[in-house]
């Protein structure tokens, strides 16, 4: 099998590119980050690939396939080469199946614009003061993250476990659908609390889930590449964060 390109922007910063390379890891696919410069994603040749100029884009050689928007990227990986329903389930458990849809379009419509808002007018927006947006946008966000929580409260409870073993959002096992929330929440975790500065406590169930997914081996493997590209790549995050404070004093 030859390796699946997912288009990645260099240094690695950004979630969405990793919640492709997530899956692939945990199904055991071969792949291969293709990376590029965030100035070339509005250009030939990767519009050809990417119309909205995005990332990721993936370019899955053995099919013909090309694809944006990681959500649909995902379910084409899952569709085609997820054969024993590791990360999904099976027309035998239909609910099942469709409900790990019902998240992953959660995380595609809520989790990513809600958390990429809160953190672009946080760290990155020019104009300091904008208090409106910021509180729009970091009250959606913990909204987002109370809906799992009670989620996952309530699927612990069906499912009469200790509160030592793991909940998942759909059935017995993890799911893409879990997956899919892991880069953005780590975000979250790494660079906001909430208001009593504890996720723990406030939301213990969204916590110890978070802390679950990265736990895993494949998840972690991936992680620590994702470090290391950021360590190792030119423009970080830090360094756009550095030129927006310089900005402000233009």
């Amino acid at each position: 099998m030859q390796p699946i390109k997912v288009y990645n922007g260099r240094h690695g910063t950004g979630p969405n590119p990793w919640k492709v390379i997530l899956v692939l890891a945990e199904l055991d696919l071969p792949y291969q980050i293709e990376w590029i410069d965030y100035s070339e994603s509005k250009e030939e040749p990767y519009v050809l690939l990417n119309p909205n100029g995005r990332l990721p884009a993936m370019v899955d050689p053995n099919n013909g396939v090309t694809l944006f928007e990681s959500g649909a990227i995902i379910n084409y990986i899952v569709d085609v080469y997820d054969k024993n329903y590791k990360l999904t389930y099976g027309d035998d458990r239909l609910a099942e199946k469709y409900q790990v849809q019902s998240w992953l379009m959660l995380q595609m419509s809520g989790q990513g614009p809600m958390f990429g808002q809160m953190v672009w007018f946080t760290y990155f927006h020019v104009e300091e003061n904008l208090t409106t947006p910021l509180q729009r946008y970091t009250t959606e966000t913990k909204r987002i993250c109370s809906v799992i929580d009670n989620a996952l409260r309530r699927r612990r409870a069906e499912l009469n476990l200790s509160k030592e073993e793991p909940v998942w959002l759909v059935g017995e096992h993890y799911t893409y659908a879990d997956l899919s929330f892991v880069m953005w929440n780590r975000i979250l975790l790494n660079q906001s609390t909430p208001e009593d500065g504890k996720w723990e406590d406030e939301m213990p169930e969204f916590y110890k889930w978070h802390e679950s997914l990265i736990s895993l081996p494949a998840v972690n493997k991936v992680l620590e590449l994702q470090a290391e590209c950021i360590r190792t790549m030119k423009d970080s995050a830090n360094e756009v964060r550095n030129r927006q404070a310089d900005a402000r004093k233009i």
